[in-house]
């Protein structure tokens, strides 16, 4: 049949040529009569012979959203039983649970995405997220635990006397905060960051609430004189400790004695550290130093406890000559030793 002798009419809804005698729309669904005939085959119509419908001003289609030709818009009514958008026939009274999911969709995607954030946030994946996301970023960053101090492993520990404080039994490694503050082995905490320190057990515990890189007041007793002092702690990855010492091409240095008691010398308050035994031909030995000899300092450094005597012999260079000052027999003597190497 030929396009020609067919009757046609316009929509007067969205101005679609159709053909005539249908009940709905087949471009917007609106309802145009009482067809006798519920569904009438889609007619094809020759290049040329495509009859036209009166110009008319521009009209919005509400469902495609780009312009068309023919009547004022009106608001379609979709009839029952007419094929849906999604290309599904509906049911009288009924609507697709495909066409309810996406219909919401033509109001803009930010409704999706909110409706998924607050999925996230009840299902507690995004606290989740933010944190991994926090964690990869590496560092300090926010939730991160604060980084420890190397405070505890700077010492060989702490002991409580008997006039309560804090005795730092002996520095375990050079480049310490605390040796930066002016404290060596011997010393006693009596006040730290205000705060008094009736033991070593009150000690740790202040210092276990130390921030990296607070300046601290110290309060201490050394050689029987009260000192102030501040003490910045570093972080316990900046410490090397003894590492320092061992990755040297020259090694540990070696005097060749066995450190003793700690004994205090005569008529003072300052203590040293009694030789036990001095190795034959050792450094000590050619140097002049004896058994019994107190040595109370060491390369221009303080020495007070057994602890400190060892670190001062093992961070000396080998090989070089260092000056070492003991009391024999109630007498100072200096000697210049030329230390040994050690493996």
């Amino acid at each position: 049949m030929r396009a020609e002798n067919m009757d046609t009419v316009n929509c007067p809804s969205c101005g679609a040529t159709l053909v005539a005698g249908l009940r709905f729309c087949r471009r917007c669904g609106y309802r145009l009569g009482e067809g006798v005939e519920e569904y009438v085959p889609t007619q094809r119509f020759d290049a040329g012979s495509m009859p036209t419908a009166a110009a008319a001003p521009p009209a919005t289609d509400p469902f495609q959203g780009r312009q068309t030709w023919g009547a004022a818009p009106m608001q379609p009514v979709r009839p029952f039983g007419a094929t849906s958008a999604l290309g599904g026939q509906q049911e009288h009274g009924k609507t697709s649970m495909l066409a309810k999911i996406c219909r919401p969709a033509r109001g803009g995607w930010w409704m999706w995405l909110t409706i998924l954030i607050v999925l996230m946030v009840a299902g507690g994946m995004l606290p989740l997220t933010l944190k991994l996301r926090r964690g990869a970023g590496g560092g300090a960053g926010a939730g991160a635990p604060p980084p420890v101090t190397s405070l505890f492993a700077e010492v060989d520990a702490f002991d409580t006397p008997d006039g309560g404080g804090a005795f730092i039994r002996g520095l375990a490694a050079p480049g310490t905060s605390l040796e930066a503050a002016g404290l060596v082995g011997g010393d006693v905490i009596t006040y730290f960051d205000g705060k008094p320190v009736r033991d070593a057990d009150a000690l740790r515990k202040l210092m276990a609430a130390t921030t990296v890189g607070k300046a601290i007041e110290v309060i201490f007793i050394h050689d029987g004189e009260t000192k102030k002092t501040t003490l910045i702690p570093i972080s316990r990855e900046m410490f090397r400790g003894m590492q320092v010492i061992d990755a040297r091409p020259s090694g540990r240095g070696i005097l060749g004695v066995d450190p003793g008691d700690r004994v205090r010398l005569p008529n003072s308050n300052i203590f040293g550290v009694e030789l036990d035994n001095v190795t034959r031909n050792g450094p000590a030995d050619l140097a002049g130093l004896k058994e019994g000899d107190v040595v109370f300092e060491f390369h221009g450094k303080p020495v007070r406890t057994t602890g400190d005597l060892r670190l001062r012999i093992y961070e000396a260079e080998p090989f070089s000559t260092i000056p070492v000052s003991v009391m024999r027999d109630g007498q100072r003597i200096d000697f210049q030793v030329k230390m040994g190497r050690g493996k």
